[in-house]
């Protein structure tokens, strides 16, 4: 209107008021750097689009990754891993080894791409790395891994996607005309991943014998095994989103401490959790090598804030000949004696629709420490429990298996519960129509121990323990024999308080 006085427009190129030299120095500064390559800006950074990695989701971009990775060894600088535009990728046909010293880093800092708002594929940027791995490096005897790291190294920031192995709809299975067409579950959890899923090498895996190890901000998908440690220690693992079809995490010796901390193993890296997949989800279920955590012979461990939903085993402690540890690379089947069982501590874990929360295998005269803990079995198997009154599911919040015969779990503030969720795996059974339990115990007196271990049974103390959804009579169930018992003080009961003491 005339007379109205009238502000200038606003611009997003306008600088800021700097009162200060000091201030517009600073400016002046960051200014230069943003305008710097990136090669620049980290002290002896090589990229790989500068070895000639394209990232256009077709060409295999393994030679130049490898190329950068090998010009960083010789001064211990990082290779940092280029953008790409929507829809592209690094394709990465066969093993990439970081030599020691050299970190591969694609988002500087957090996560490299928002999963769970389910970005469609054709619109996904960032460090995105398709791996595809060649027939060769998987078929034979051995089996190589996508990233093998020789020590001292850093993997940050990066998205890794197995595009090419199946990720089949509800619709899909059902339809005659689909490759992937069954006539029933039991067929689809029996048949499909032998049928149709690539087996494989580990995505990472670590040289043994070596330490100083940091994975952190990745996300995974459709992995066979995520990560491998043969033996070493001082590895850390940090904010990682992941899910695929078998192990999670398979430490098989580690003589020092491992950590890791903000783990999600859930399947919603790609898109939101589906609805449309809950038949996939029963045949990855279904396999007893979907483990989250696969612990042969790890020397203190620590664990912090991990939450998984929808696998077949939360957490395998120790290996013995019933159910040896797989090594991954080359197949072999390990078992450790009494007294080499893992030990350590988790607290803050969360397993939401598993078969078996804990199989307690192996033990040793340490503790597991266990805090604040969530356990929802809820997935039928056709697996058994050979308890006293007959065969049960093997079914369970926690197995004690033989081995386990003088270890102690020390458990705080402990919640089990069972619920059903057919929406998401059409296999669901709570525990009671499962045939399962909350606690299996195998633990007969009379089991071989190291000589320092006088204890013939296996300590499971509880303190705070509430359970819901599971009755009475699914509580405990045992085999001949075993006269271990679980020890509760604090216990609520489908919503009432119980006296402390013994289950039943």
């Amino acid at each position: 209107m005339q007379g109205e006085l009238r502000r200038p427009a606003a611009t997003s190129q306008r600088p800021p008021i700097l009162r200060h030299a000091a201030d517009r120095v600073l400016f002046a500064l960051a200014l230069l750097t943003a305008a710097l390559p990136a090669s620049a800006q980290w002290p002896g950074a090589v990229t790989v689009k500068s070895c000639g990695a394209t990232g256009d989701g077709q060409t295999d971009d393994t030679a130049a990754f490898q190329s950068a990775l090998d010009q960083a060894a010789a001064c211990g600088g990082p290779v940092l891993v280029d953008p790409v535009k929507p829809g592209a990728g690094y394709v990465i046909t066969h093993t990439l080894t970081l030599k020691p010293g050299v970190s591969l880093v694609g988002a500087p800092a957090g996560m490299p791409f928002m999963a769970w708002e389910g970005v469609p594929r054709e619109k996904q940027t960032g460090a995105v790395l398709l791996a595809r791995p060649r027939r060769e490096d998987w078929s034979g005897p051995r089996k190589e891994p996508l990233l093998y790291l020789e020590g001292g190294n850093t993997v940050r920031g990066l998205y890794l996607l197995y595009d090419q192995q199946p990720w089949p709809s509800d619709r899909e299975f059902d339809d005659p005309a689909s490759p992937y067409h069954y006539e029933s579950v039991d067929q689809i959890q029996a048949r499909f991943l032998p049928e149709h899923v690539t087996p494989c090498g580990p995505t990472i895996s670590v040289k043994p014998g070596v330490a100083s190890t940091t994975i952190e901000d990745i996300t995974c998908g459709r992995y066979y095994d995520f990560f491998y440690a043969p033996a070493g220690g001082k590895i850390v693992v940090d904010r990682c989103y992941l899910f695929g079809y078998r192990r999670a995490f398979a430490l098989r010796e580690a003589r020092d401490v491992v950590r890791i901390s903000q783990v999600h193993i859930v399947p919603n890296v790609e898109q939101p959790i589906s609805w449309q997949h809950a038949k996939l989800h029963a045949a990855i279920t279904a396999q007893p090598e979907n483990i989250a955590f696969d612990f042969g012979a790890v020397d203190g461990y620590a664990l912090n804030d991990v939450t998984v939903f929808l696998c077949h085993t939360g957490f395998k402690l120790g290996a013995d000949e019933s159910r040896p540890f797989t090594d991954l690379l080359t197949g072999e089947k390990v078992t450790f004696p009494w007294g080499q069982g893992p030990w350590g501590s988790m607290h803050n874990i969360k397993l939401d629709n598993c078969v078996v929360g804990f199989d307690c295998v192996q033990g040793t005269i340490l503790p597991n420490q266990l805090s604040n803990v969530m356990v929802h079995s809820s997935i039928a198997t056709s697996q058994t429990f050979a308890a006293e009154g007959g065969p049960v599911s093997r079914q369970a919040a926690f197995v004690l298996n033989p081995g386990f015969a003088g270890a102690t779990l020390q458990i705080s503030n402990l919640s089990l519960s069972s619920f059903a969720p057919s929406r998401v795996v059409s296999t669901a059974r709570m525990v009671e129509p499962g045939n399962g339990r909350a606690f299996l115990l195998d633990c007969p007196t009379g089991q071989p121990k190291v000589n320092y271990a006088t204890r013939d049974e296996a300590h499971l103390e509880i303190f705070g323990l509430v359970i819901s959804n599971i009755p009475d009579t699914h509580l405990v169930a045992r085999t001949a024999g075993t006269t271990t018992r679980v020890r509760v003080r604090g216990f609520v009961h489908n919503g009432l308080a119980r006296e402390d003491g013994t289950l039943p």
